[in-house]
């Protein structure tokens, strides 16, 4: 009994002491922690009102930034307010005010507290991505400095910038979508010391293919275009060099690295397939050969057979549904129509300003469960690059294409 009493002495005074220890660790500080989080919440709230003209966001959706990098301008203004304005606007003098907030949650986080449609872009779900782009609208704030603030998304774990805005939004975003459309307009080759670089571009991110010490390295970069260039996610390792940021010079159609010795040539082709949707009708015999009818006729069998549907005769290509930036070629089967796509880069080809080559990036909408429709991807790919034959440069509605290798492969393509 006596010892029990002890016990729960001990307790009592061992308890005492760790509440008097703690009372300590308070005194040592003027302000509770709860006062000291609101002290740091208001400072990092003044930082962002404090730019005029707001802060440049570079922002990447998707934890593998599989979408690549997009350039907003927020700024902040009293009674919480936020006016957003995108790359990706059609006009730039029409940005969107919404609220915004910052929070502790594991530190301060600034959030996008109301529905924005230009700031929630990334985030909004939709009937074909009920997950959206994967993007985040609450941020950790990890570091302000040198007119710089580095956020955590909350989400993905992407690491991002913002920075102090020293011209308006409208311009400075202005000369983004300029250089997005300019680098744009082509396929890519590059060479690093010299050395030939193989390139392949989709949704912003470019992938390096070389040879080092007789084997085959691959590099995936995801990318952003600024007012002067494009900038990697992060830092790129190839050939013993390190890559980030580039200049665009649009004399000699290069994007040069300002670190190292890297090049990144455009390669206009005869005609950009990206601005417009256009169809290859193969039930027309004088849009197509006997070659192309062949695989076709081998893909509607294979249709039938594994779902008892009849494949259209015709077939998107290029622009294919820009909506939800469906690059390439889509197919579409009946009853439904159901439709299935698949990822095609449509570039130039070096030395040859007359030739477009097609290639294969990757499955797209519905492919899973279309794949026996490959074979006629496969036709299309395997025998490029195609000679271009346009109705008329200036307004062209109808593209012969003939495989450089094979004149037996040839299709037109109608807007």
């Amino acid at each position: 009994m006596i010892k029990n009493i002890y016990i729960v002495l001990f307790g009592l005074l061992l308890s005492m002491g760790v509440a008097s220890c703690d009372n300590n660790t308070d005194l040592l500080f003027d302000e509770s922690a709860a006062e000291r989080k609101m002290g740091a919440n208001k400072e990092h709230n003044d930082a962002l009102k404090s730019s005029e003209q707001g802060w440049l966001f570079q922002y990447y959706p998707e934890e593998t930034q599989k979408y690549g990098g997009y350039n907003f301008v927020v700024k902040f203004a009293e009674d919480d307010q936020v006016t957003v304005w995108s790359e990706n606007m059609d006009d730039l003098t029409m940005p969107e005010t919404s609220t915004y907030d910052i929070i502790s949650y594991g530190g301060p986080v600034l959030t996008f507290n109301t529905y924005n449609s230009i700031m929630h872009e990334f985030a909004n779900p939709s009937a074909a991505e009920y997950l959206a782009k994967g993007g985040d609208f609450e941020f950790l704030i990890m570091s302000n400095e040198n007119d710089m603030m580095t956020v955590k998304c909350i989400k993905t774990g992407n690491v991002l910038r913002m920075t102090k805005m020293t011209e308006t939004a409208e311009v400075y975003l202005s000369k983004v979508t300029e250089n997005v459309d300019f680098i744009g307009q082509g396929s890519f080759d590059a060479n690093v010391n010299g050395t030939k670089v193989s390139v392949q571009e989709m949704n912003r991110n470019f992938t390096f293919n070389y040879a080092e010490n007789d084997e085959i390295k691959s590099v995936t970069a995801p990318y952003i275009v600024t007012d002067s260039g494009l900038s990697f996610y992060e830092p790129v390792e190839m050939m013993g060099q390190t890559f980030q940021d580039f200049t665009l010079n649009k004399e000699s159609y290069q994007l040069i690295s300002n670190e190292g010795d890297m090049k990144i040539i455009i390669i206009v082709p005869p005609i950009d397939l990206k601005l417009a949707a256009w169809y290859l009708d193969v039930s027309a015999a004088t849009d197509r050969s006997e070659v192309v009818l062949a695989g076709w006729q081998a893909a509607y069998d294979a249709n039938d057979q594994a779902w008892g549907e009849q494949l259209a005769s015709f077939m998107a290509m290029g622009a294919a549904n820009a909506t939800y930036g469906d690059y390439g070629i889509s197919f579409y089967s009946y009853p439904g129509p159901y439709r299935a796509h698949y990822n095609l880069a449509f570039g130039g080809v070096a030395g040859h300003s007359d030739y477009l080559d097609i290639v294969k990036l990757s499955a797209g909408f519905n492919w899973n469960w279309y794949t026996h429709l490959s074979v006629m991807v496969d036709l299309l790919a395997d025998n490029s690059p195609y000679i271009v034959e346009i109705d008329d440069p200036d307004a062209p509605m109808t593209v012969k294409l003939t495989s450089a290798n094979n004149p037996d492969v040839w299709f037109i393509i109608r807007q």
